[in-house]
């Protein structure tokens, strides 16, 4: 896979951003058919730290709705540069990315030049259907070791002392008939308390998610 080109304000999200509006607003009544967007670039939940940035949902109205950040840190836990994220749609479909670079996890034990995630749902032909068609992780390394950027969905990682992450994680909902959605986070880090295994936290990185029905 290439590397992912560094950008300088953020033309790389910017670019995605005029791919996914290229689609035609649609109108009050294609709404009807109640697609759905959302997408973030970092979540943090912890007992000290709570926090989403930036964070875009698909508006009722059905005009995009974006947002970006030239860079976010939550001491300790997060940090990342250049995030944007986009929530868009049309009649019978939606779509969402969140993109962001040099990203730093828990003082280093993950990073990632890159990060990209995309959800796309559709209503086409009496069926419904939705995929994470573009999602990479770029440079990838989890524990000092590196990851592959086609790395398999929902690929889990034991974080010693820490909990574990989750990459490439995709979360599907709907019937597949009438109804699809996908929720993509490329990674996301589950806490754990070192004694009693007890979930303390999370961290989501590159978030994008998509339904209609």
């Amino acid at each position: 896979m290439k590397r992912l080109a560094t950008t300088t304000g953020g033309a790389w999200g910017f670019l995605v951003l005029g791919l996914l509006y290229s689609a035609a607003i649609p109108t009050a009544q294609a709404w009807a058919q109640t697609p759905t967007a959302s997408a973030f670039g970092i979540a943090v939940s912890t007992p000290t730290a709570s926090s989403t940035s930036p964070l875009a949902v698909l508006p009722t109205d059905g005009s995009l709705g974006s947002n970006s950040a030239p860079s976010v840190s939550v001491a300790g836990l997060a940090g990342a540069d250049n995030l944007f994220a986009i929530a868009t749609g049309s009649e019978g479909s939606a779509e969402s990315n969140s993109t962001l670079e040099n990203v730093s996890l828990l003082s280093g034990l993950i990073t990632a030049d890159g990060v990209m995630a995309l959800a796309s749902s559709a209503l086409s032909n009496g069926a419904a259907s939705s995929n994470a068609e573009g999602s990479l992780l770029d440079n990838l390394v989890v524990n000092g070791a590196s990851i592959s950027s086609d790395v398999a969905p929902n690929t889990q990682i034991d974080l010693p002392g820490v909990g574990y992450v989750v990459l490439n994680e995709q979360i599907p909902s709907g019937d597949g008939v009438t109804s699809s959605g996908l929720t993509v986070n490329m990674i996301h880090v589950v806490l754990l308390n070192a004694l009693t295994g007890a979930q303390t936290g999370e961290i989501i990185v590159g978030s994008a998610s998509s339904s209609v029905n």
